[in-house]
């Protein structure tokens, strides 16, 4: 468990949060952690409000970014780069941004942003949308890390 003695979240709350960024779905958190699904819902809402997150992705990314670990030689140079509309379509979906919306922000259809996430989530070899966005944020953070090192760090 990763726990910041910030207090923002519980510590069932970190518990429940580090499986949402690695996208797993309430009833595999629930099985895994050995409560109800329910339960697992009711810490993810609340993760969302203390993150101020408008739902589960959002708050994933958030989460991410507030109390895991970035590790440079996360990077996996093999994998296919994301194009600039894959870009924007992960980071608005990242805000909490629906396929809808994001769809007339960027001025494609709805099927076309559908098609960027299954890519973006083949390309960052993630199971769902919440796992995609926290892994190009992990990703972004390493880039960013190894362009003011000149290194990948140690890890």
């Amino acid at each position: 468990m990763t726990f910041n003695p910030d207090n923002l979240l519980t510590p069932r709350e970190h518990d429940v949060m580090e499986r949402v960024a690695c996208g797993d779905n309430d009833a595999q958190i629930a099985a895994l952690l050995g409560i109800g699904q329910q339960t697992v819902t009711q810490y993810v809402r609340s993760a969302c409000i203390k993150l101020d997150a408008p739902n589960r992705t959002a708050a994933a990314v958030r989460y991410d970014r507030r109390y895991g670990q970035q590790v440079a030689g996360r990077l996996q140079p093999d994998r296919p780069p994301l194009s600039p509309q894959e870009r924007q379509v992960i980071e608005l979906a990242a805000e909490g941004i629906g396929e809808v919306q994001i769809a007339k922000q960027i001025g494609v259809s709805t099927s076309t942003v559908k098609k960027h996430l299954l890519s973006l989530r083949q390309k960052l070899g993630a199971p769902n949308r919440t796992a995609a966005a926290v892994e190009y944020y992990r990703q972004a953070g390493a880039l960013s890390y190894m362009k003011k090192t000149g290194g990948a760090g140690e890890g």
